[in-house]
């Protein structure tokens, strides 16, 4: 019936294995760590916050923090949906610009982040010129045991 003509001469295609799936999740990986990841603006600021057994954590979109070092030194951290910034302030000024911000909040909350080595007659007045500004609620905020 039929006749062969011989062995033809068939190319042999090469096998590779697809990397496309392998791609495809090392870039959600990525992605997934990007989101995932916190940055910490406050790493270079020697503040020793007091233990305290309740530390409850409340994220706002709009947060205000007063920063009190162990010289007392004030800070304000403003954070912002996407961008955070430190100023450094003065005591007599920190009523003024405390309320120059609150105006802009949503949430009148300020939270203050105090060395433990600080007066406390500080942290009263701190919390007083903050109330003064107009905050609804005044956190402070210390790290767990």
């Amino acid at each position: 019936m039929f006749k062969s003509k011989g062995f033809m001469n068939y190319q042999r295609k090469q096998l590779t294995p697809d990397l496309t799936p392998l791609i495809d999740v090392v870039f959600l990986l990525l992605i997934f760590f990007m989101v995932a990841t916190t940055f910490d603006d406050m790493k270079g600021m020697k503040i020793d916050l007091p233990k305290s057994e309740v530390s409850e954590i409340t994220e706002a979109v709009d947060k205000i923090s007063i920063l009190v070092t162990s010289n007392g030194e004030l800070k304000i951290k403003i954070d912002r949906q996407k961008e955070s910034s430190i100023v450094d302030i003065r005591k007599d000024e920190l009523q003024e610009k405390i309320k120059n911000i609150i105006v802009l909040m949503e949430n009148k909350r300020v939270a203050i982040l105090a060395d433990r080595g600080i007066d406390y007659g500080d942290v009263v007045d701190i919390m007083s010129d903050i109330k003064l500004a107009g905050a609804q609620a005044i956190d402070i905020e210390t790290k767990g045991k």
